[in-house]
């Protein structure tokens, strides 16, 4: 099986090569203040569906979802300030963005600081759809997550047969079997518990004649 999970993981990574080939790029630059775009190029219409005059007209808030544009303000005031203390930095980010047709889509962000026009703070980035990725990266992910969860129920029945194959403290009176832990059970319960078996229950033949003595 784990061998199944990592062929489908590696074929992930292949398509992930070749879609990140046929990316298109937005460039933008939003003035701070004003929090408004200054520019963003032709390709916008590409990725998002407006065009970059229709993108000028509406409020940053609409372009993305609401938690979207909560982490974007957050990240937002987290660069500037480092930026203005001297530390600014290229940023890297990753947002669900909003198509002119309104269905949601990830976009990864890359920008940066700098003086622009009148000494006002402007922020130069770049912009591209990555939802292929983003849904390849998901699928990877969920697949490692079996894989790992697949491997730890291995180890863990190796471990309980390993267990079952030793020496097991049992009770000479009550035949309870004790588990590592110090706990006391019947034989039927610990085996369940350490195995995949299943009990039916019934009287083997000397049992029988105990319990149903023949009358003399």
């Amino acid at each position: 099986m784990s061998q199944s999970i990592e062929s489908i993981i590696s074929n992930y990574e292949q398509q992930y090569k070749v879609i990140e080939k046929s990316i298109v790029d937005v460039i933008w630059v939003v003035d701070i203040e004003a929090m408004s775009f200054t520019y963003i190029s032709p390709s916008v219409e590409q990725v998002t569906g407006y065009t970059p005059e229709e993108i000028r007209e509406l409020p940053i808030d609409k372009l993305c979802t609401p938690e979207s544009y909560e982490k974007g303000m957050e990240s937002l005031a987290e660069g500037h300030r480092k930026y203005k203390l001297g530390k600014g930095v290229k940023r890297r980010v990753e947002f669900e963005l909003l198509h002119k047709t309104g269905s949601p889509f990830w976009v990864e962000i890359t920008a940066k600081f700098f003086k622009g026009d009148n000494d006002r703070t402007q922020l130069f980035g770049t912009m591209r759809n990555i939802t292929k990725q983003h849904a390849l990266e998901k699928k990877r992910d969920e697949l490692l997550l079996r894989l790992e969860e697949s491997l730890s129920r291995q180890k863990a029945l190796e471990a309980e047969n390993e267990m079952l194959r030793g020496l097991l403290p049992i009770c000479s009176n009550c035949k309870k079997i004790r588990d590592e832990s110090g706990e006391w059970w019947h034989v039927e319960e610990y085996v369940a518990m350490h195995s995949e078996a299943d009990f039916s229950h019934t009287i083997c033949p000397p049992c029988r004649k105990e319990i149903y003595p023949k009358p003399n």
